[in-house]
């Protein structure tokens, strides 16, 4: 009887699930691995890296959709778990990430730029006494740091934008904070090529205005399905995307660098 009854607990799981949510997971996963296997096929560097710039702005919009449905709701538990994830893969993921990069150090891995993002948001919320002054701190921190940020500190406010963009109920303040958005994602790109000292080169032009937009469309549809997709009954079943996918950014930049290493 109660095998039965945990089998309709996790039948009933599986159904409430937003079906929305997890196949943007596979989209930006799938993206990320476009984007870095590029390595492996410089031949095809601008089609497979145009297609992978959707990924970053993916990973922020979930990010941002659940930290409100979370805080919210006062789900102290789960941004709890959520900061120690992304705390924990921070570390473990930057030998894995300097190993893929094949280049003397330029910026840290993604997972840094996710939790500030988190961190803000949730300071910004944050009815503590100085959780104010600490929010203005860190923003100051991320900003003297951003050239060692990935996607510096315009792909940290991307967060914090797409968050409101959820949360406002406002139609025009929706609106507004999705454009943000589309802006801080595209400048993101662009910072990035800027710092890297590319644009001295007029063959990489090309390469960031692909960049920019495909990040910038990206941001727009994705934003646009997550908040619509929770009220569209998908007619397809879409295979849950669980703790393992924190695992598989590390662990996919190995495999990949093995196989450019040595294949």
């Amino acid at each position: 009887m109660v095998h039965l009854q945990e089998a309709v607990i996790s039948q009933s799981a599986v159904r409430d699930r937003n079906r929305a949510l997890d196949l943007l997971k596979w989209i930006a996963i799938v993206t990320m691995v476009i984007d870095h296997a590029s390595i492996l096929f410089p031949q095809y560097n601008l089609l497979l890296r145009t297609i992978g710039r959707c990924a970053f702005p993916i990973f922020c919009i979930m990010l941002a959709f659940n930290l409100n449905q979370a805080i919210p709701k006062k789900k102290t538990h789960t941004l709890k778990n959520y900061f120690k994830n992304l705390a924990l893969f921070c570390v473990l993921s930057e030998v894995p990430y300097q190993l893929f990069n094949q280049e003397p150090f330029t910026t840290l891995n993604v997972m840094p730029t996710l939790l500030l993002g988190f961190l803000l948001v949730v300071l910004g919320e944050s009815k503590h006494k100085y959780a104010t002054l600490q929010f203005v701190s860190l923003l100051v921190v991320t900003t003297l740091l951003s050239n060692f940020i990935m996607y510096s500190v315009w792909g940290v406010l991307l967060i914090v934008f797409l968050y409101l963009f959820f949360k406002t109920t406002n139609v025009r303040s929706k609106k507004y904070f999705l454009m943000i958005s589309v802006l801080l994602t595209s400048l993101a790109n662009i910072f990035n090529w800027l710092i890297g000292g590319y644009y001295t080169d007029m063959t990489t032009y090309s390469l960031a205005f692909s960049f920019a937009v495909s990040s910038a469309i990206a941001t727009y549809i994705g934003a646009q399905f997550l908040l619509k997709g929770q009220h569209m009954n998908i007619p397809f079943e879409v295979p849950p995307v669980g703790k393992w996918a924190y695992w598989f950014y590390p662990v996919h930049l190995v495999i990949i660098w093995i196989l450019f290493k040595f294949a």
